[in-house]
C-alpha cells in the first residue's frame, strides 16, 4: 500500500489499518466520523471522503442514521495476488491469438506458484484518467504482490509507468518492446530483429521491391518493426522508399486498416514483389478489399508472398510464406517468474529481458 502523502491519504490508511485487524469482523459497526476526527486530528470531511473511498472499494456499507458497517476485509498478504493490467480488445476477441495466451499463460503460472491474478482491462490505444483511477482503486483494494502489463498496444507506457512507480507497485512489462523505464521491467522479444530477419528472408527468396504495411505507427513495438525493415533493406542496398512504407491515420479495427492500407496501396499505384506485414489481423481487411475492387495491382496484391508475425498453417492464408513466431507462452510464465524474483529482492535482475523468437517458412 502507498505511503500516506497528504491527510485524506492518512485516514484512508488508519482506517483500512482497522478494517485489516482482528478488532472488527463483517457485520461490526467501525468508529464514526466524528469518533476518527477526534482520534486523528482531521476535520469530519477529509474522514468522510476516505470512508466513501473505502465504500466504492467495497469495503464498507454506509447508512444515514446507522452508521458504517463492515462487509469485507482484504485478502491476506499470503495469498500472492498480481495485478494484470491490459488493453481492453476492440476486435472480435474470436480472431485475437495473442491475448488469450498471455494471459492464460500468466494465469497458469501464478497458480504453479500459488498465486492469485486479478485482470484489469484499460484503454488500449492510450490510457485515460479513468483507467487510473480504476488501476489505483484496485491496487488499494487488495494486498498485491506488483502489477504485470500486458503491452503491445500501448501506447503511453512512461505514463502508466510513473503512475504505477508512484504507487509503489512493482512492476513487469510483458511484450512491449521498451529501451528501459526507471522501476520497469520488461520481456519481450526483439520486434527490430525480428521484422529484419523476416525482411531478409524475402530478399533471399528473390523479392527485390518490398512494401511495409502497419497499423497505425503510435507504438514502440511497431516502430521497432519498422527499423528492422530498413535496417534489412539497407544491408542488400535495396531502395527503402517512403512510399512503400503504408499504414492506416485513424484508431480502427485491424480489420478496416488492412483495408485503408490496401486503398493506399493502390492510390500511390504501388506495383510490389512482397510484403512486411506488420499485424497479421490486418490480412483478412487487405484481402477484402482486394476482393471487392478486382483490379489487376489488387489481385496482385492478394497473392503476393507475406511475412507477419505469429501465423501457422491453419490460419488459412496460403500466401504467408515466413512468420515470426513468438514465444508467447514463455513470455508469460517468465513475467511471473521476473515479478516474484522482484519482491524476492534477487539482485542485477535485467530491465529488458529478451527471448529467441523463430522464423517459420510456411508456403512454397
Amino acid at each position: 500500500m502507498p505511503k500516506p502523502k497528504n491527510k485524506e491519504d492518512f485516514a484512508y490508511r488508519h482506517i483500512r489499518e482497522l478494517i485489516d485487524s482482528d478488532r472488527f469482523q463483517l457485520g461490526d459497526l467501525l468508529p464514526t466520523e466524528t469518533a476518527l476526527s477526534e482520534e486523528l486530528g482531521i476535520n469530519r470531511t477529509t474522514i468522510s471522503k476516505a470512508m466513501a473511498a473505502l465504500k466504492n472499494e467495497g469495503y464498507v456499507e454506509r447508512r444515514a442514521g446507522r452508521g458504517t458497517m463492515l462487509l469485507r476485509k482484504p485478502a491476506s498478504s499470503s495469498s500472492k495476488m498480481v495485478l494484470i493490467i491490459s488493453p481492453w480488445p476492440t476486435w472480435d476477441i474470436k480472431d485475437e491469438r495473442f491475448f488469450p495466451r498471455l494471459i492464460y499463460s500468466m494465469q497458469t503460472e501464478a497458480i504453479r506458484n500459488d498465486m492469485t491474478t486479478i485482470n484489469l482491462a484499460i484503454h488500449g490505444e492510450e490510457i485515460e484518467n479513468n483507467d487510473f483511477t480504476k488501476i489505483r482503486d484496485i491496487y488499494n483494494a487488495y494486498e498485491f504482490l506488483g502489477a504485470i502489463v500486458i503491452d503491445p498496444f500501448l501506447a503511453t507506457h512512461g505514463k502508466l509507468q510513473e503512475f504505477l512507480t508512484d504507487l509503489e507497485c512493482p512492476t513487469v512489462w510483458a511484450g512491449s518492446s521498451q529501451k528501459g523505464m526507471k522501476n520497469a521491467h520488461c520481456i519481450d522479444i526483439d520486434d527490430q530483429q525480428a521484422t529484419f530477419d523476416l525482411t531478409e528472408k524475402l530478399i533471399e527468396s528473390g523479392a527485390k521491391k518490398i512494401a511495409y504495411i502497419s497499423y497505425r505507427l503510435n507504438t514502440t513495438f511497431r516502430n521497432r518493426r519498422l527499423e528492422g525493415y530498413k535496417a534489412a533493406l539497407e544491408k542488400h542496398d535495396i531502395d527503402a522508399s517512403e512510399q512503400l512504407i503504408i499504414f492506416n491515420s485513424t484508431p480502427v479495427t485491424l480489420k478496416e486498416a488492412g483495408r485503408e492500407c490496401a486503398g493506399i496501396y493502390t492510390a500511390r499505384n504501388l506495383d510490389v514483389d512482397a510484403v512486411v506485414l506488420s499485424d497479421l489481423l490486418m490480412i483478412d481487411g487487405i484481402v477484402s478489399f482486394c476482393e471487392q475492387l478486382q483490379t489487376p495491382p489488387l489481385l496482385k496484391l492478394k497473392k503476393l508472398p507475406v511475412a507477419t508475425f505469429d501465423y501457422e498453417m491453419n490460419h488459412g492464408h496460403p500466401n504467408i510464406r515466413f512468420s515470426a513466431l513468438q514465444p508467447i507462452e514463455e513470455i508469460g510464465a517468465r513475467t511471473i517468474q521476473m515479478l516474484m524474483e522482484i519482491c524476492q529482492g534477487k539482485p542485477n535482475l535485467p530491465l529488458i529481458e529478451i527471448l529467441n523468437h523463430e522464423i517459420h517458412s510456411t508456403g512454397s
